[in-house]
């Protein structure tokens, strides 16, 4: 699921893994920042959730993803999860590595941490996508020109879809656009590899689009996306 060395490593109780080989003062800085309070969104549908932004040596931009537990759990434990199978941070990290391998363009996984043992917390961390916009916003902001990058965002869900990645929640607020019209998929928090046929999961993707879509009364046109084509 990588596409080459993962450096991992235990420091300050922590369990890291990494694409590279951290230093101590980075290591040090993201603890920090681990403590510090997450930003948060009014938006529902505005992708990401809790996180930190941050700008640290040799890292540069950073965004810091806190796992938080909603629902009804969450008025008595909002930050631990029991280990039942692979640490959250650590599987979407992967999922984030498969995904670009496949060629899909996402947010730029840097590492993962966790802290404790049976309940552990965990963060992600990931390079921040610059002067960017949320597609459910740009569509409520600006219909047409969402509509123009409809393909691309298409064309890049479909790499997904060829390598059988099941993103699971993927919606207009879990797709950002960058200054340059580039779209990025975000947040694999739930993915996982679907056994069906690819059009089966075609399907999945396109149900969850357009319930999202109409759920969160964006333009109706978005429905339309162009999921069931072949990427070039």
């Amino acid at each position: 699921m990588t596409t080459g060395k993962i450096y991992k490593r235990k420091y300050q109780s922590y369990q890291w893994g990494a694409v590279i080989d951290l230093s101590t003062g980075s290591l040090d800085n993201l603890i920090r920042i681990f403590a510090s309070e997450p930003e948060t969104h009014a938006d529902t549908l505005e992708g990401r959730g809790p996180a930190r932004y941050a700008v640290i040596p040799k890292l540069g931009s950073i965004v810091v993803k806190c796992y938080k537990r909603g629902g009804v759990i969450s008025r008595i434990n909002k930050q631990y999860y029991l280990k039942t199978g692979a640490v959250r941070s650590k599987k979407e990290f992967e999922f984030l590595l498969a995904a670009a391998k496949s060629g899909a363009s996402v947010s730029k996984p840097i590492a993962y941490a966790s802290l404790g043992g049976i309940f552990y917390k965990a963060w992600l961390i990931t390079e921040v996508i610059e002067d960017h916009i949320s597609f459910a916003r740009l569509s409520r902001d600006k219909k047409e020109k969402a509509v123009t990058l409809m393909p691309s965002i298409a064309r890049n869900i479909r790499r997904l879809i060829q390598n059988k990645i099941h993103h699971v929640d993927l919606h207009p607020g879990n797709i950002l656009i960058d200054k340059y019209d580039r779209n990025y998929i975000i947040d694999f928090d739930k993915a996982y590899y679907f056994s069906g046929s690819r059009d089966k999961l075609t399907g999945l993707y396109q149900k969850r689009w357009n319930k999202a879509v109409h759920k969160h009364r964006l333009p109706e046109v978005l429905t339309s996306l162009p999921l069931f084509q072949r990427t070039p």
